[in-house]
Order: C-alpha cells, then structure tokens, then sequence
C-alpha cells in the first residue's frame, strides 16, 4: 500500500490538486478550441443529426461555455460557477449525445462513465475549491493527529 508522509501529503494536495484542476479545465478549454479550429458547421451538422434545433447558434453557446468555463477552471478563478455550469453542460451533453436520449445517438456505456467521471471531478472542485495552498482540509473525527487523513488502527 503507497502511504505518504504529511510533507508528501501536504506537496500533493498543493501541487496535486492545482494540476488535477487545471487537467480538468484544459480539457473543457481545448474541446471548445477544436470545434471552432475544426469548423463549427461540423458540429452544426453533428448537432442537427441529433434533432437539436437551432445547432449553428448553438454551437457557439457551446464554444463560449466549454472555452470560458474550462478557462475559469484552468486558471483557478470563480471555480465553483464555472464548475457548476460544466456539471450541468456535461449532464446534458450526456443525455443527448451518449445516452440513447436521441435516434441517431447510440447508447455509449464508455462515454456515459467517462463523463460521469469528469462530472465526479467538477463536483469535487465544487466541494473543495481551486486547490493549490488556497485549499484547507479540515480535520474530521476520524482525524485525531489533525494531518487531513483519517487514523489508521
């Protein structure tokens, strides 16, 4: 079992969790770069495939959130709002575009968990902020040496 130390710990949870943050926003940041780089009309026509109306205005809905809230969350500004608005862009994106929810969207059990992984993801930077040293780990009642981490018997 890998069991850190409280320096190793404490490195990791500023350093860790700053990177963690920025991955997850990049991720976001870059999807929303490529749709534009690859020629919005593709995903237009991919969007009125699934039978949403209006796909060419709302392609750009989807740049402006993917490219502004993945920033915010790259950058570590307003975390919690920008990881709010991709939990419930994600969510949908889900229903819609892997979930079987349309007819020319199969079900897609590996998209549907890698999604609900991210969404997992934006709610732990919900819960816990941005990261970095800005980030405090209260002790819990299992955590009697005040390190962050439950006691191990």
């Amino acid at each position: 079992m890998l069991m850190l130390n409280a320096p190793q710990r404490d490195l990791l949870r500023d350093k860790g969790t700053t990177l963690g943050r920025a991955l997850i926003g990049f991720l976001f940041f870059m999807s929303g770069v490529g749709i534009v780089l690859g020629g919005p009309s593709n995903t237009a026509t991919y969007f009125t495939t699934l039978g949403i109306p209006v796909a060419g205005l709302l392609v750009w809905l989807v740049v402006i959130v993917k490219v502004v809230a993945g920033g915010a969350v790259m950058i570590g500004k307003r975390v919690g709002l920008a990881s709010a608005v991709l939990i419930g862009f994600t969510f949908l994106a889900t229903i819609i575009g892997h979930a079987g929810m349309s007819n020319m969207a199969p079900f897609d059990l590996t998209a549907i968990l890698k999604n609900l992984a991210i969404i997992g993801g934006l709610l732990y930077l919900m819960a816990y902020g941005p990261g970095g040293s800005n980030t405090k780990f209260a002790p819990t009642n299992d955590d009697k040496n005040g390190d962050g981490m439950p006691d191990v018997m």
